[in-house]
């Protein structure tokens, strides 16, 4: 690998250019440049899904939906001047309640709209009526992206420009690259739709996704035309464009098509042909990509769908559906048609996509965004009043202190429609200044009792730290500014005003994370001293050990900076909380108002039953008021004229009506909208009515219905479908990863995989296409990892007897599936990549099995004695980094072990071909005879359950069977590790051996044998007495006497080759199996320095528990280190606990199209090393997954156990206690009556 050690260049990470490209440009650059994100989705049942967001300044945005669904029905949006939610982890584009945002660049997206969208049916017949849909999917890269700037053919380019005119000497590139300053990438777009919360729909589509830059002076005058489209048969993707740009090209004609194995390819201009509009609703093209030729011919399909700018109609977009036909064409079939004007049309494969049509007639003259920085006296100011700029800097004031600088400039621009009561706020640069050294010395104390799980010490730890910043004195600097502002906001009001006191920590009341409840609030405080106690009370109630708890769960800092809000209080004769959508489902069709007569706290605590009152949105300015509830109201809360608050009874008649009117409640709804508006979000409100003046207190952001679903997070990893019958296979490969990786270890495997499977002695592609952004080979579902058929079988010979060879490598028995042959040859036979001749193989067996030897031996002594980390580190982000940068080991040790299974492959194969030429055909005796020929001694994983035999028969000549049976599992492992014994020795031995096996071995987060032997202990205990004598090793077989017994009618010459072949073909499988050994250890060593990782980060207080690490990926892990986001701790959270049952799904051996899990637990659906230890019990075996060569039975077939591997069903057929006949020669599996029943 030429990138060993840099995490960037191998695909560990993302490179930090990606993550540039990707997200939403600074504010600051959006005056001249565009920045818009595209998405267009089909599928073959012509289920449409085009989506666009364009950003524009102050925070405003256009937002594009057309949604179709497979029964007719069309959704639609056309938001021109949306609003944008302020994203606090810059990789989200928004407007309205549409949000795209990269999950990883280049790679995944999320696309999430929450809303109303208008239906039409399938004829275009416009509707007014606007339903609610919420549809949460993913985008994956099924190509790498085209840059339209830099991979353009410069042919196509030279020649038109040699047509254009400019208007100076050169041509003006410059212009034309920055208008031209975008790129594409091909993917599948996947998820569920809901529609009106009782509709629910599955998508599968394929499409591109584009992104645009281009320099907004450098467009005017662009006219342009997009066709892009899918072959839903193979998976091909096109997209061919024309542009014209005033006195600079004239119908420049560009684009690229895609290899079906997902190479781009860019077209040739000068030899494409686009007509448009023919026959007022057609399209047709003739396109070369590389040294293909292709004919489209395509005709659009619905309406049209007009996109403009309504304010000044300068430039328009048209975007229509597309049902097209592709055909390939040869060089003499292309001269040909070129002959015949166009006219003739070879049918050809069936697609669909879309036309995209535009001019940008001026340029609109953007206006300069309102600057979003602070003074520079931000960083040292100690309190603020509510009405200053650097209010709103949450950094300064916090949560709520920030939002209530941002109501209070509402207020103004809204002249006065409501009020936001005056008030300060202490900011987080005088909680700074408060902090004493004591303070800090009981910080400290309370983060290590909490990091150490110590329940009791942390409650006495919490209380201690309370105290002691109660009891601290205020700094004088603090104490002046306090009073000082206090003064000046309130400078004509007398000594008994009532203040509200709040703490205000940063990062709370967002969306990522609430902390409702977690501080405390003080009401109807009065006077310098109390406000001056209230503080410090709000300072000390961070440090409570509910909120203390709160943020270890959610990974914060226990000493999180906080403000406190100091706000005059309103004697409110009735207040409440608004929520501008169903709190429940974010459906905003319907506003939810709770309201009490007195204070609102009785509504947010929950104390008492509020009337409750729905508001319609039929549209922006037309509210209604939907339905009403009369709650109980058995109390309010007031002020009390001394300070703080009571309790009084509602009197009988106020209890039987809505305390709130009806003009009341939707003048309160049409300022909620406002106010959604300017946040850009939807939001929960605190208000209040007092003398018919409405006062808002409060504003939040609603934080459900945003959240990934269960199906996101199951599918999260998945791998991208190339075309709808794209088959996958879990045989072998289900064996060696049993049940769904945890994310980490998937992360982990994928990656280095990828790195080995892109190796130039793996795969044969021509230079510059190996994948970066997409997977090839093995891939993820569900997080069960599976192959892909097509690449797996990419070398498949047009011989049928050839094929069904290969065939047998990879899933261990004949595969009578033609579709599958044909589309492994077609996909492999487009373009460049070849399949592999006959000597090329022999030329790849040589090289590999030759050099096997030497280089097992570098291998086992590069590795021998081999530690991941030889050093303490002084913290978890140092030992983080020293991991990324030691990958290389992964992928070398995978790398070697990959040549030595694939040489083992091929000589099996070799011996098959012999057997099966001497028979004339594929049948039974050529498999018995092959699994005859397989037989070796020697190899590691079937050596496991032979040494466990060995020393369960020590141990019972040790000490008597009953007593080792019937000792604790504890008792028992004290005695196997101190034991002087044969059978202490034997079992020390196996430990050192094989201690670094397991079941799921592969996966980071399960525990080896060495790491807990209590599994291995209890397996001992039930194996002690069972054996009688202790296994020998076998003879060495003599092979002419093997050879001479078969029953294949050999002839001298296959006779002889099968001499020479066979001793290599079992030595290739020891070698693969060492090799294989060798890199559990390397993996090993990851999984201690991961555990090591994770307890470190625990120390931390960076993740709340050890486990939670491996439920994230290397790149959260990284962005845990530098934002501590606790978006992160929840997604891994909601992964844990989808774990244990997505771990249960089981799938078919082989899958077409997306694979569909049965559901159902199969304890013999397939076996790995991890199974090994239970053989020497076992009497028979029978898995659903291998052939002839998986690991059940290899090692069925080491211990003469009858073994059939494959029977598909079995589990589901049989059931624990059934009376069964096995057969392994015949292939038979019978349930037989109970002996009861005889």
């Amino acid at each position: 690998m030429d990138a060993d050690g840099d995490p960037y260049k191998t695909d560990f990470l993302p490179y930090p250019e990606e993550i540039t490209l990707e997200s939403p440009l600074p504010e600051s650059e959006l005056i001249s440049t565009v920045d818009e994100i595209f998405f267009y989705g089909v599928n073959s049942k012509s289920e449409y899904l085009i989506t666009r967001i364009a950003r524009g300044t102050n925070k405003e945005a256009e937002a594009w939906i057309y949604l179709r669904l497979a029964n007719g029905k069309i959704y639609q949006l056309q938001e021109s001047s949306g609003f944008q939610q302020s994203s606090s982890n810059k990789r989200t584009f928004s407007c309205g309640g549409l949000q795209i945002h990269y999950l990883k660049p280049m790679r995944r997206w999320r696309i999430f709209f929450n809303g109303l969208l208008k239906e039409s049916s399938e004829d275009g017949t416009p509707s007014n009526k606007k339903v609610h849909v919420k549809f949460a999917l993913i985008w994956r890269a099924s190509t790498d992206p085209f840059d339209f700037r830099t991979d353009v053919k410069s042919k196509a380019l030279t020649a038109s420009l040699a047509k254009s005119e400019w208007k100076q000497y050169t041509p003006p590139l410059g212009k034309l690259f920055n208008a031209l300053d975008f790129y594409a990438q091909c993917g599948i777009i996947m998820g569920k739709v809901y529609v009106d919360e009782n509709e629910e729909f599955d998508m599968y589509l394929f499409g591109e996704r584009l992104r645009f830059f281009g320099d907004v002076s450098s467009m005017e005058g662009m006219e342009f035309f997009h066709v892009l489209g899918h072959v839903c048969k193979n998976g091909r993707f096109i997209h061919v464009i024309e542009v014209s740009l005033p006195d600079v090209v004239d119908k420049l004609k560009f684009g690229f098509a895609t290899l079906l194995t997902g190479g781009l390819l860019p077209l040739d201009g000068n030899d494409c042909i686009l007509e448009k509009f023919v026959d007022e609703n057609d399209v047709k093209a003739i396109i070369q990509a590389g040294v293909k030729f292709f004919q489209l011919k395509g005709t659009f399909t619905g309406i049209q769908n007009n996109f403009h700018n309504d304010e000044d109609r300068e430039r328009y977009l048209t975007i229509s559906c597309l049902d097209f036909e592709l055909n390939s064409l040869s060089v003499k079939e292309r001269k040909l048609l070129l002959g015949k004007e166009f006219n003739s049309f070879a049918e050809g494969q069936a697609g669909k996509g879309i036309v995209i049509k535009g001019k940008i007639r001026n340029i609109s003259r953007k206006t300069f965004p309102k600057p979003s920085t602070f003074p520079s006296q931000s960083a040292t100011a100690l309190v603020v009043h509510f009405s200053e700029g650097i209010c709103q800097n949450s950094d300064l004031t916090g949560g709520k202190g920030s939002s209530l600088g941002k109501l209070t400039e509402l207020s103004k621009e809204l002249q006065n429609q409501f009020v936001v009561p005056n008030g300060i706020i202490v900011t987080t640069n005088a909680y700074e200044l408060f902090v004493t050294d004591d303070i800090l010395k009981e910080i400290r104390n309370l983060e290590y009792v909490l990091y150490r799980d110590k329940i009791d010490e942390t409650k006495f730890a919490c209380l201690a730290l309370m105290e002691e910043v109660i009891i601290a004195s205020i700094p004088d600097a603090v104490h002046q500014a306090i009073v000082m502002n206090l003064q000046n906001a309130f400078p004509d009001k007398k000594q008994d005003l009532k203040f509200a006191i709040r703490s205000s920590a940063t990062g709370e009341d967002t969306e990522q994370m609430s902390a409702a409840g977690q501080m405390e609030t003080y009401l109807g405080v009065s006077g310098i001293s109390e406000i001056m106690n209230a503080i410090k009370k709000c300072w000390a109630s961070q440090f409570s050990y509910i909120a203390v708890q709160y943020k270890r769960q959610n990974g914060q800092m226990i000493n999180t900076p906080m403000a406190v809000v100091i706000q005059e209080m309103i004697p409110c004769d009735i207040a409440g909380v608004l929520f501008t959508c169903n709190p429940l489902t974010g459906n905003p069709l319907t506003m939810s108002i709770s309201a009490n007569y007195g204070l609102g706290e009785s509504v947010v605590s929950g104390s008492e039953e509020p009337d409750t009152i729905e508001i319609e949105r039929l549209d922006e300015d037309n509210l209604t008021i939907k339905n009403k509830i009369v709650g109980s109201k058995g109390h309010k809360i007031v002020l009390k004229d001394d300070g703080g608050i009571h309790t009084q009874d509602v009197v009988e008649q106020e209890k039987e009506s809505c305390c709130l009117s009806d003009n009341m409640a939707l003048q309160l709804g049409h300022l909620a909208l406002k106010i959604e508006k300017s946040y850009g979000s939807h939001r929960d409100i605190e208000w209040g009515f007092w003398n018919n003046n409405l006062y808002i207190f409060q504003s939040r952001p609603v934080t459900t219905g945003a959240g990934e679903t269960d199906f996101e997070i199951d599918h999260e990893f998945d791998g991208a479908l190339r075309c709808e019958n794209e088959t996958f296979a879990v045989c072998n490969v289900g064996e060696v990863f049993p049940g769904a990786t945890s994310p980490l270890g998937l992360d982990i495997i994928l990656k280095y995989f990828k790195q080995v499977w892109e190796s130039k002695r793996f795969l044969s592609s021509i230079p510059g296409q190996l994948p970066r952004y997409y997977a090839k080979g093995l891939v993820s579902m569900y997080r069960h990892i599976m192959f892909y058929c097509i690449d797996m079988l990419r070398h498949l010979s047009e011989d049928y007897s050839r094929a069904q060879s290969m065939a047998l490598s990879f899933f261990g028995r004949e595969v009578r599936d033609e579709e599958l042959f044909e589309m492994v040859r077609e996909r492999y036979s487009d373009g460049h990549e070849k399949i592999l001749s006959k000597e090329m193989h022999l030329k790849i067996l040589y090289r590999a099995f030759y050099g096997n030897k030497l280089r097992l031996k570098k291998l086992y002594e590069t590795y021998k004695g081999y530690t991941l980390s030889s050093i303490t580190y002084s913290s978890a982000q140092e030992l983080f980094d020293h991991l990324l940068l030691n990958f290389s080991d992964l992928t070398l040790t995978m790398g070697s072990h990959s040549i030595m299974t694939e040489v083992a492959c091929i000589l099996n194969i070799a011996i098959f071909t012999i057997l099966q030429k001497a028979y004339g055909e594929i049948n039974s005796d050529v498999y018995n005879d092959f699994s005859k020929l397989l037989i070796s001694s020697e190899v590691e994983s079937a050596d496991v359950p032979s040494a466990m035999e060995s020393l369960a028969f020590s141990i019972s000549k040790e000490i008597k069977s009953e007593d080792f049976k019937s000792m604790k599992i504890e008792d028992a492992l004290q005695w196997l590790e101190s034991s002087t014994t044969t059978a202490g020795e034997k079992y020390r031995e196996f430990l050192r051996k094989h201690g670094h096996r397991c079941l799921r071995e592969f996966d980071v987060y399960t525990l080896t044998w060495g790491s807990d032997q209590q599994p291995l202990v209890k397996l001992l205990q039930s194996l002690v007495g069972t054996v009688t004598k202790e296994k020998h090793e076998k003879k060495q077989e003599d092979l002419e006497q093997l050879i001479s017994e078969l029953k294949a009618p050999l002839t001298y010459t296959s006779k002889f080759f099968l001499k020479k072949i066979l001793p290599l073909s079992r030595k290739a499988v020891q070698n693969r199996e060492h090799s294989k050994s060798i890199h559990m250890r390397i993996v090993n060593e990851w999984r201690k320095e991961c555990r090591n990782l994770a307890k470190m980060m625990v120390l931390e207080g960076r993740i709340p528990d050890e486990d939670l690490l491996f439920f994230m990926t290397l790149e959260e892990i990284k962005e845990l280190f530098e934002t501590r986001s606790p978006r992160i701790i929840s997604k891994a959270n909601h992964r844990r606990r989808r774990q244990p049952i997505i771990d249960r799904y089981i799938f078919p051996e082989v899958c077409k199209g997306f694979p569909k899990p049965t559901g159902e637990i199969l304890v013999t659906y397939c076996t790995d090393i991890g199974w090994t230890p239970y053989f020497p019990i076992l009497g028979g075996v029978v898995t659903e997954l291998g052939g002839l060569i998986s690991h059940g039975a290899v090692v069925s077939r080491e211990y003469g156990l009858p073994c059939v591997a494959g029977l598909h069903g079995a589990t589901q057929q049989f059931k624990t206690g059934d009376y069964v006949l096995l057969d392994g020669n015949k292939g038979i599996l019978q349930r037989l009556p109970k002996p009861e029943d005889l």
